[in-house]
């Protein structure tokens, strides 16, 4: 062990919902990464002295996306931790998805892991979270502690890489076999093949140059032996590089970023077809022409869930969760999923935005940025969700939007588009700020066509504890005619703001243009906004590009 002194310390940013993300350079400044880790070290040192967290008490999880320097930064964190005593558990290249790891840790009971992803922003960001024990992301005690620990440190520990490994401080798995394994007890993959070798169908599946596509072969195609199309299979540590604007690419599932996999699917000859972001924790699953949505795939997990061996993994009470930003399909279905659980106790819970709060209560939950998490480990799993509805394909013969349809049917349709307001001035957001929080003084007020009928901030009371989480609030406006639109700031730039903005409207129809139903909610935004002061409009809504059979 060999300790190097911090000449001058940085002041680290604490670590929000999902991380430290911030851009590659701030993350290459010398000594940063050091005093970084050692901080995480110092967290992990002290609370597996003070008890027993996992069977495996002093070992670490360390693995992440295949983004510009990671390779290097596995090999730099992994020094300070095996100096500090841990043993550290790196996945083969260091490249592993997040899902992967959360099953890694509860799988291998160690202690917790570290995750290096900055999941959907392009390379030139990079990104550092910690899971605990039990999978999860962790909480703000956790944060708390590390962040308090990295600003109060001048030196670091650190130890040989190749000395480490020879003693047997630092391993290697091969962590896509351990996650194959689970999907495999999960889903039964043998029985899906055999289904699969007397029905044979396409698929096409774009892996966006990150983690997803080692995975994504040996699940799919070696495993379940798929006639598979593979867009963008190879992890790069460009994740794509730049696009023909000379903006670098975005390794995220949304309809902006998918052109090819939209092209592939819109002629009607994939059953299948998806696309996973760079840690492979967001999903947008299709086939047969048509993508189902987050909030609906959901529903449709929801209703076909006896297919699956997730039982196990169920207490007495079954939480349904959904960040309180994400379309209520879910919550339409609450009756019904009483029905199918008899014998157990369901809830329909509105979380705060961060999986985090979905994954403490089991886990089995969705979230608007494509993510849809499963009881069987502590993260949204893209994965995951392509073969579940892949096995709902094979059992029921249906398409993907017969599927949601016949829900729909059932239960009405949640219109429902994503967009934001960004900018660099810390001036416009604070402004922004000041117009949300004042939005009940508006309430009364016509904007484009609607009016505003109460207005106000979203605030989580814990289903259990019956405590009110701070500092996650959303806030909402609440327009005439079931027109409702939320905004909250998010937490996954790594430079200027970006204020999310969420419209949703429900209705029996579900037949008719989403352009049509959001626009008034556009608008309506729009111009509340510019009554307030601010001049700056939203942009990037999901539905502008968004493939719509009901056009």
């Amino acid at each position: 062990m060999e300790t190097k002194t911090i000449e001058t310390p940085f002041t680290i940013p604490q670590m929000g919902t999902s991380g430290l993300r911030m851009k590659q350079e701030e993350y290459n400044r010398p000594g940063f990464l050091e005093q970084f880790t050692e901080g995480i070290a110092l967290y992990f040192k002290e609370i597996t002295s003070e008890s027993q967290v996992a069977e495996n008490n002093t070992h670490l999880l360390l693995g992440g996306d295949p983004r510009e320097g990671n390779s290097e930064r596995v090999k730099i964190m992994a020094s300070i931790l095996a100096a500090h005593g841990f043993t550290v558990i790196i996945p083969e290249n260091g490249l592993a998805s997040t899902p992967a790891i959360s099953h890694a840790i509860r799988h291998l009971k160690t202690a917790g892991g570290i995750v290096l992803t900055a999941s959907h922003n392009p390379f030139t960001d990079v990104g550092v979270k910690i899971n605990t024990a039990n999978g999860a992301p962790a909480l703000s005690d956790c944060v708390d502690r590390v962040h308090t620990l990295q600003n109060s440190i001048s030196s670091y520990s650190t130890t040989d890489f190749k000395q480490a490994q020879e003693k047997g401080l630092i391993k290697s798995i091969n962590i896509i076999q351990m996650y194959t394994d689970l999907m495999d007890a999960i889903f039964d993959l043998n029985a899906m093949k055999q289904k699969i070798s007397t029905n044979p169908i396409n698929a096409v599946f774009d892996s966006m140059n990150g983690a997803a596509g080692p995975f994504a072969r040996e699940v799919f195609i070696n495993r379940l032996g798929l006639n598979a199309l593979m867009l963008r299979e190879e992890p790069r540590a460009d994740l794509g590089g730049f696009d023909s604007t000379g903006e670098p690419m975005h390794p995220e599932p949304d309809f902006d970023y998918v052109g090819e996999l939209i092209k592939h699917n819109s002629d009607g000859s994939y059953a299948i077809s998806a696309a996973w972001d760079s840690d492979v924790d967001r999903r947008l699953d299709g086939g047969s022409g048509f993508f189902v949505e987050s909030a609906d795939e959901f529903a449709i997990f929801a209703r076909y869930s006896h297919l699956i061996n997730l039982q196990s993994f169920f207490p007495d009470t079954i939480y349904f969760c959904r960040s309180t930003v994400t379309a209520d399909a879910i919550d339409k279905m609450a009756e019904e999923l009483t029905e199918l659980f008899p014998d157990k106790e369901v809830k329909v819970v509105q979380t705060p935005t961060g999986f985090k709060w979905i994954a403490e209560l089991g886990n089995w939950g969705v979230e608007e940025s494509n993510g849809v998490g499963n009881p069987a480990l502590r993260e949204k799993d893209g994965i995951f969700a392509t073969v579940f509805l892949l096995k709902i394909i094979l059992e029921t013969g249906k398409t993907p939007k017969q599927l949601i349809e016949e829900i729909w049917r059932d239960h009405g349709r949640v219109y429902f588009t994503r967009g934001e307001v960004s900018g660099s001035d810390s001036s416009e957001k604070e402004k922004l700020q000041s117009i949300l929080t004042d939005a009940s003084k508006q309430v009364g007020k016509t904007f484009g066509t609607l009016q505003l009928k109460s207005a106000g901030s979203w605030d989580y009371t814990h289903p259990i504890t019956g405590e009110t989480a701070e500092k996650v609030a959303a806030f909402y406006l609440e327009f005439s005619d079931g027109n409702s639109v939320k905004a909250r700031f998010s937490g996954t730039g790594s430079g200027g703001y970006t204020l999310r903005i969420y419209c949703s409207k429900f209705d029996t129809n579900y037949s008719i243009a989403k352009s049509t139903v959001v626009k008034p909610m556009k608008e309506a935004f729009d111009a509340f906004l510019l009554n307030g002061g601010f001049k700056g409009k939203g942009k990037k809504y999901t539905d502008s590009n968004q493939p719509d059979i009901y056009k």
